[in-house]
């Protein structure tokens, strides 16, 4: 098999796996009315192709990446399963994971499928999973966790603000369709996009413009000041020192 033949399969295979992927994944929509509007403005998201009779969550605005969210596990025992709810929601589809410590015996889940199922480290896990809708996540085990103190370590991404409450919005029992209305938070002017996901990590977003709001975002913080005046110094010095020399070469 020559070069270019090798090159025309490769694109192939590459183009197919790319239809067959947004025909399983891809498929999910949803529309705002209207799609400008100002904080406490009503509106209306539907959406379709979700996961039939289930639940959707909405979130708005910039994806905020959290690290090291500590969720110890009271009082475990049997063999679970062993739960715990993030702080925010709803969660970004691939990218949440956990370490779990088991009485300093430890375990790694990874959301590498963006489905809902986790994959782990670990030979005891039974069933670990992530609820993007919800922030719930766990796992069970094949052996008892009586008397052991458990803590699980979350890191994950979700939206700025929460359109919808912890137990989503229901989709239609045959579709996987729904509407729902919402209200336009206390966020800045611009266009930001509106996400939607369901507990299979389907994921559809629609952009929405913000006008006449008074919201002034959070000022830098000193580190984040520091580090851009360093930036800035950085850059003058380096500007200053080529005009130095350019003027030293045409002197000479």
């Amino acid at each position: 098999m020559n070069r270019k033949v090798c090159i025309v399969f490769v694109s192939l295979f590459l183009l197919g796996f790319a239809i067959s992927s947004s025909l399983v994944r891809g498929a999910s929509y949803i529309e705002l009315t209207p799609t400008t509007g100002e904080p406490g403005d009503s509106v209306t998201v539907e959406g379709t192709d979700f996961e039939a009779n289930s639940t959707v969550g909405i979130g708005m605005g910039p994806e905020i990446t959290v690290t090291g969210e500590l969720h110890p596990i009271p009082n475990p025992s049997g063999t679970g399963p062993f739960t715990a709810v993030t702080l925010h929601y709803p969660i970004k589809p691939g990218s949440f994971s956990f370490h779990c410590d088991v009485s300093d015996v430890t375990s790694d889940y990874y959301d590498t499928y963006a489905n809902g199922t986790l994959a782990t480290t670990s030979t005891y896990a039974v069933d670990p999973f992530v609820n993007y809708v919800t922030g719930e996540f766990g796992r069970s085990s094949n052996t008892a966790w009586d008397g052991y103190v458990v803590t699980f370590t979350a890191n994950y991404t979700y939206y700025q603000f929460a359109l919808t409450s912890a137990a989503g919005e229901p989709t239609d029992v045959s579709s996987g369709a729904f509407s729902v209305g919402v209200t336009v938070p206390d966020i800045w002017n611009g266009t930001e996009p509106v996400t939607a996901v369901d507990r299979l990590g389907n994921t559809a977003v629609s952009d929405f413009v913000t006008t006449g709001s008074d919201f002034v975002p959070e000022p830098l913080t000193i580190g984040a000041i520091v580090l851009l005046s360093s930036v800035a110094l950085v850059v003058s010095f380096y500007w200053l020192r080529k005009k130095s020399t350019n003027k030293m070469v045409k002197h000479n």
